[in-house]
């Protein structure tokens, strides 16, 4: 599984537009891989959250699209 560190992480901006009802706020990780290689990839804010995710830490990118702390 590919191995990321957390530059960024940024809520979208949603402007004076509100969210549709049970939508998600998201926001974008900003990712490098060991190569310094970057991607960007939305992810709820809240899993970020309840995974305890925050700039600078190490994570690993799952074949079903989330991520894992290590």
């Amino acid at each position: 599984m590919p191995e990321y560190r957390v530059l960024r992480i940024d809520e979208q901006l949603y402007g004076c537009e509100e969210l549709p009802a049970g939508q998600p706020v998201l926001c974008d990780l900003t990712l490098t891989d060991a190569a310094g290689a970057a991607r960007i990839l939305s992810y709820p804010d809240k899993e970020l959250t309840c995974l305890g995710i925050n700039e600078g830490d190490t994570v690993c990118l799952l074949p079903d699209g989330t991520l894992h702390k290590l």
